[in-house]
């Protein structure tokens, strides 16, 4: 029986003639942005597009990240998507046209749930005290710096990485680190945050964290890797919603 609490999404990820959200991104400019497109066009909607291709909105939310990280399109909240000069020209004249390669930040995030719910009950078996004291370090820090996205970011980073550590599996260590970083190194996750992240959001995935903590700190394994689920999916659900 399928987990109910890993989060899906909402509806085929593969893809049916389109290989990668890459090969996506450039059927969108080209079957929406043709040589006598205008500038500041408003194209088809989100639903409208996974159904032109036969695809997820995932997957069209992910390739059209990789387009306004190009200068493309621009996503205008609770508006629309629309065609930039440089993507009116059409696909054949962008000689720099180079979608990002790689995962896409949600296809990480759908890994890390994978991943780090299983970490986050083995943590609740293997953690000592010295452990504990660093995740209650971090959440210190996610606590007092809500208004502060970078600085929460970084105490968030150093929870993860905790967990991880109690493990005692470097492994593991090396995993959540690299899932960490190398996604937010990529352009498209700052794109998606500036779209998605608030400090409301920093608020629930604190209570999250706490809540992944005290799992943890009692040494309860299902209800450590319940509580992870639940925070990836939540971070899930959020950068998943519909521009309009």
């Amino acid at each position: 029986m399928p987990n109910k609490l890993v989060p899906t999404v909402d509806d085929d990820s593969r893809t049916t003639g389109v290989r990668s959200y890459q090969d996506l991104a450039r059927k969108i400019l080209e079957e929406t942005a043709a040589d006598s497109a205008a500038a500041d066009q408003r194209l088809p909607s989100e639903r409208t597009l996974a159904d032109m291709f036969g695809v997820s909105r995932t997957a069209v939310r992910e390739a059209i990240i990789a387009l306004e990280v190009q200068g493309l399109v621009e996503v205008r909240l609770g508006s629309g998507i629309y065609l930039q000069p440089s993507g009116a020209n059409g696909p054949s004249r962008l000689p720099a046209f180079d979608v990002p390669t790689g995962p896409g930040p949600l296809e990480t995030l759908r890994a890390r749930v994978l991943v780090e719910a299983e970490i986050a009950a083995a943590a609740a078996s293997e953690r000592r005290d010295a452990d504990l004291d660093r995740m209650l370090d971090a959440l210190a820090t996610m606590r007092l710096q809500l208004a502060d996205k970078d600085a929460y970011d970084a105490a968030d980073r150093r929870f993860h990485l905790a967990i991880a550590e109690a493990t005692g599996n470097r492994v593991l260590q090396h995993m959540v680190q690299a899932m960490w970083d190398n996604a937010r190194q990529d352009p498209r996750w700052d794109k998606i945050e500036q779209h998605f992240h608030s400090e409301q959001l920093r608020e629930a995935s604190l209570k999250d964290h706490q809540a992944i903590f005290a799992a943890i700190a009692e040494r309860q394994p299902e209800q450590a890797r319940q509580a992870m689920q639940q925070h990836l999916g939540r971070v899930i659900s959020q950068f998943s919603q519909a521009w309009y």
